[in-house]
């Protein structure tokens, strides 16, 4: 039987290396937006500012899950923060799988 300790430390390190993942893709994002002069139109730079908004959002996404695992940890594992910690690490994955895709649609093929 797996241990709620162990599970609570894997997504506490997968957390952290996936906000990692994400300042990459992030990134990317922020020299494609600069690549643009200063004179280019709102709506060309606009997609860029959206993503680099979202790929932040999701990187605080895994930042809340990185103290929110170290706060179960810290406190001797409450049954509650167990709940949250597993529920935020799965938004994270979708989360992370969807601004690593859109991020990358962006780049190679606009």
């Amino acid at each position: 039987m797996i241990e709620p300790k162990d599970v609570v430390i894997a997504i506490l390190g997968s957390s952290a290396a996936l906000a990692g993942f994400e300042l990459v893709f992030l990134g990317i994002i922020i020299a494609a937006y600069q690549s643009y002069s200063g004179s280019v139109p709102e709506h060309v730079v606009q997609p860029y500012r959206l993503t680099g908004t979202a790929l932040l959002g999701t990187f605080a996404v895994s930042l809340v899950t990185v103290a929110i695992s170290l706060l179960w940890l810290s406190n001797g594992g409450p049954t509650g923060l167990y709940g949250w910690a597993i529920g935020l690490f799965a938004l994270q994955l979708v989360a992370v799988f969807a601004s690593a895709t859109w991020a990358t649609r962006m780049v190679l093929w606009q």
